[in-house]
């Protein structure tokens, strides 16, 4: 991870209590930056709050015309989304 990575990270200290945590490398540490104010009841949950948290870390930095695009949906592979379609 470099210096500007920003890892998010679900952590369930608790049984079915989830947590988004995201975390920057700071040296050889990772030091957390943000993290959710409350469990949530499931990993997915907690994943997709975490997303929302990186994107508005994104948005709040602006746009930049040669950056990744922006994630605006999440499909879980696990998901069943029924038979897959060929195109």
């Amino acid at each position: 991870m470099d210096s500007e990575s920003i890892a998010l990270v679900v952590d369930e200290p608790i049984a079915g209590h989830f947590y988004w945590v995201l975390q920057k490398q700071d040296g050889a540490d990772c030091k957390p930056i943000d993290a959710a104010a409350g469990p949530m009841p499931t990993y997915g949950a907690a994943m997709m709050a975490g997303i929302e948290a990186l994107q508005r870390r994104a948005d709040a930095r602006g746009a930049d015309p040669g950056a990744a695009p922006i994630v605006t949906a999440y499909v879980d592979p696990e998901e069943d989304l029924g038979p897959p379609t060929v195109h």
